[in-house]
């Protein structure tokens, strides 16, 4: 769905809204049902991420998704 770049770009932005709310990865991964591994690639842009994942990642970081596609 994402390319390369824009998985580095969501990624970078995910890890600093959770750094922001003051979450660890494990608190972010339990929140939306993911293995704590998996976030860490999500957050390096290393992994594919789908719509519905970056969702419920913005949700429980409380932004709206489209703030974690800038």
């Amino acid at each position: 769905m994402f390319g390369e770049n824009d998985h580095k770009r969501i990624g970078f932005n995910i890890l600093r809204e959770r750094r922001e709310k003051g979450m660890t990865q494990e608190a972010l991964a339990d929140a939306v049902g993911m293995s704590r591994p998996r976030l860490s690639a999500i957050e390096r842009g290393t992994t594919t991420l789908t719509l519905e994942k970056l969702m419920k990642i913005a949700n429980a970081l409380g932004v709206d998704y489209r703030e974690l596609l800038n």
